[in-house]
């Protein structure tokens, strides 16, 4: 399977910066967005801002076994990166 990964960064309301990829197979940049907000709810964070800007399609490349699996369930899968440390 290829994904799109979307390079998402997001400052909070408590001061803090995140960084983080959404995978998805979808091409939609509205999509994505939703899926990083569904992220941040799950992890009870109040984001500031999300950089849409920053949170454009990046590129496509091939997916491991367990992107796949996520991507398959839930439509997404978060590669966590700067500040995503202990988040589920």
């Amino acid at each position: 399977m290829y994904i799109n990964v979307f390079d998402t960064h997001v400052h909070t309301r408590d001061g803090r910066y995140l960084h983080f990829d959404v995978f998805t197979d979808s091409n939609d940049l509205a999509q994505a967005r939703h899926y990083a907000q569904q992220f941040l709810k799950q992890n009870n964070i109040e984001e500031d801002n999300i950089s849409q800007s920053s949170c454009a399609f990046c590129h496509s490349e091939s997916s491991s076994p367990e992107v796949e699996q996520a991507i398959g369930q839930t439509g997404y899968y978060i590669f966590k990166m700067q500040g995503c440390q202990g988040m589920s």
